[in-house]
């Protein structure tokens, strides 16, 4: 996928965030530099590649009492 394609479709998931959604991403993105998220992603897209990362469903189950 090619970054203008790849750009398009971050556009069109932000277009199906609600506000809640919305407020926390600009919370998210206004809070760090562009240098800071970068590195910030980075990190995040390493610790998925060695697994270390909780799946939505392994954390639902383990807060499902709480939910």
């Amino acid at each position: 996928m090619n970054i203008e394609a790849r750009k398009y479709h971050l556009i069109e998931q932000m277009m199906r965030l609600n506000e809640s959604q919305i407020q926390k991403l600009e919370n998210f993105i206004g809070g760090v530099s562009e240098s800071e998220l970068s590195a910030s992603l980075d990190r995040a897209l390493q610790q998925v590649k060695k697994g270390e990362v909780t799946t939505h469903g392994d954390v639902k189950k383990k807060y499902e009492k709480w939910l």
